[in-house]
């Protein structure tokens, strides 16, 4: 089966700490980015977040901003320093087929998880989506990637 991870840095936010908030300026970008992705069509299937506030304010103004009435789990596995192979096992758990699966979460794990899915280097600014493709449990490819200087200023 072929399963698609968006997987996304939370946007700019008042500081690093779990409870940092998501910057007015943060929540217009996200909308930005939202209004791209459904202009292609794109919607997400599932949300998982981590449990700090600017990862689920980031979530939620996606969600309202594509229209997604999905379910959004909030996965503790989904922290700065958390493990690629544990936050993985989580997000299956959590959504075993749904997809794609908009992940919002941070550095350094975000940049982890797709190079442990990839095997690529990429950096997430905040707000950056890559979205990649996996076919059963091997490699996965990159689809995409939008940060912010892929999108027109506000």
């Amino acid at each position: 089966m072929l399963r698609i991870l968006a997987l996304m840095r939370h946007a700019i936010a008042t500081g690093q700490g779990p409870a940092a908030a998501l910057l007015p300026e943060g929540a217009a970008y996200l909308r930005r980015l939202a209004s791209r992705l459904e202009g292609e069509g794109w919607r997400p299937a599932a949300i998982v977040t981590s449990p700090y506030r600017r990862a689920r304010e980031s979530a939620m103004v996606m969600a309202s901003a594509l229209g997604a009435t999905v379910e959004t789990y909030v996965l503790d596995d989904l922290v700065p320093e958390g493990e690629p192979e544990d936050a993985l096992a989580a997000i299956l758990a959590a959504v075993p087929v749904a997809t794609p699966v908009l992940v919002v979460t941070h550095l350094p794990l975000v940049g982890r998880l797709v190079q442990a899915l990839t095997g690529d280097d990429e950096s997430f600014s905040p707000g950056t989506f890559v979205e990649v493709a996996r076919d059963g449990i091997g490699d996965a490819r990159k689809l995409r990637r939008i940060g912010p200087r892929d999108l027109d200023p506000a």
